[in-house]
C-alpha cells in the first residue's frame, strides 16, 4: 500500500529491481521462477522492508494510535500515513522536488508496464496517470485514497475516517515517523 516508499527505499537499481518493488504488494505466495531474477529480487526486497516496517518499534506504535478504531486495518493505514510523511517532505528527505523522483522512476517502469503483475499492470497508468502518489502529500489525497481502498473490502470499512489522525495526533505520528524513517532507509540500501 506505501508504493512511494517502495519505489524510493531501494535507491539507484535497476528497471527491473523497481518494477519488482512496485509490484511487492500485488504477489502472494512463493516465488519460484515466475519472474526474471531481477524482478524476483525487487519482490524479496519489498518483503523484506515490509518485515522490518512491521517489526520496528516506532511502526507499533504509530499503528497503536489507529487500532482502537481500525482494528487489522491499522496496518494499511499505517502504510498510507507513512507515505503521506515522506511524500510531505520529500525534498527533504529525498533530496529533490518529488515529481522529479515520479517522473524519472515512471519513465524507468514505463517500458516495462507489460511486465507488471496481475492487477497491477491495469492499476500502473492510473497511479501514474492520476498523480496518485503526489496527492499523498495532502491529507486530502489520503482520504481519497483510503476512501478508494474500502471499497475494495468486502465490509467497506470507512478507513478514510482514519486521515483525522493526520490532524489530531499529526505531532505524535509524525515523530514516531522520524524514529521510523532512517532506520528504514538504512535497512533497504544494505
Amino acid at each position: 500500500m506505501n508504493h512511494l516508499a517502495h519505489l524510493f527505499l531501494p535507491g539507484d537499481v535497476s528497471a527491473e529491481r523497481l518494477v519488482g518493488n512496485l509490484a511487492g504488494d500485488f504477489v502472494k505466495g512463493r516465488l519460484g521462477e515466475r519472474f526474471d531474477a531481477e524482478v524476483r529480487a525487487g519482490i524479496e526486497q519489498h518483503r523484506r522492508i515490509d518485515a522490518f516496517t512491521d517489526s520496528h518499534p516506532a511502526v507499533a506504535a504509530f499503528r497503536r494510535v489507529l487500532i482502537p478504531e481500525h482494528g487489522h486495518y491499522a496496518r494499511v493505514i499505517a502504510d498510507m500515513f507513512l507515505d503521506h510523511f515522506l511524500a510531505a517532505r520529500f525534498e527533504e528527505l529525498g533530496g529533490e522536488p518529488l515529481h522529479h523522483f515520479l517522473a524519472r522512476t515512471f519513465a524507468t517502469i514505463d517500458p516495462h508496464q507489460e511486465d507488471l503483475p496481475g492487477a497491477l499492470r491495469q492499476l500502473y497508468p492510473r497511479i501514474r496517470d492520476e498523480r496518485w502518489l503526489e496527492s499523498y502529500r495532502e491529507v486530502s489525497g489520503i482520504h481519497l485514497a483510503l476512501t478508494n481502498m474500502s471499497r475494495r473490502f468486502s465490509r467497506h470499512p470507512h478507513l478514510e475516517t482514519a486521515t483525522r489522525h493526520l490532524i489530531e495526533s499529526r505531532r505524535e505520528l509524525e515523530r514516531r515517523f522520524d524514529e521510523f524513517f532512517p532506520d528504514v532507509l538504512e535497512y533497504a540500501r544494505r
